[in-house]
């Protein structure tokens, strides 16, 4: 795991402020710092995110063993096929989430359209009761017949 606690110039270059400034904020409580086992004192990177926002960290310097011999030295051929064969089952898990989430999300589109089908024959038969509520007495006990005004 890389390193996540930066000394004070570090994490003062890192948060964009001066040491005292930093020091400061340490005496005033507004930033925690911790010591190392060397007893300095330090502070972790996600500190100095809570405090100042992003925080521009130092760029470590890439080793100068070149990625294909660091690669043929750390990975054994079985290693690299266990990592293949992992990352198949993986692509497979994502394939079948994502067509699991296309089927649910067709069902969900279904069932709205037929929702809104429902809604709309709701709908129309409350207006056609309104309508028949609207008729008068007569044309309800005679349907066949015109009322003559």
């Amino acid at each position: 795991m890389s390193e996540t606690r930066l000394n004070l110039t570090q994490a003062a270059k890192a948060a964009g402020v001066t040491r005292r400034t930093l020091y400061n904020h340490i005496n005033q409580g507004k930033v925690t710092a911790s010591r190392n086992e060397k007893n300095n004192p330090v502070i972790d990177v996600s500190e100095l995110i809570r405090v100042y926002g992003n925080v521009n960290l130092p760029v470590k310097k890439i080793p100068t063993v070149s990625h294909r011999e660091n690669t043929q030295l750390n990975f054994t051929p079985d290693g690299l096929e266990t990592m293949r064969a992992e990352l198949a089952e993986l692509k497979q898990a994502v394939t079948l989430m994502l067509e699991d989430k296309t089927a649910r999300e067709d069902e969900r589109r279904r069932g709205e359209e037929e929702r809104q089908q429902l809604q709309a024959e709701i709908r129309r038969l409350g207006e056609e009761l309104q309508r028949e509520k609207n008729r008068g007495l007569w044309s309800r006990l005679f349907p066949g017949k015109k009322q003559q005004g």
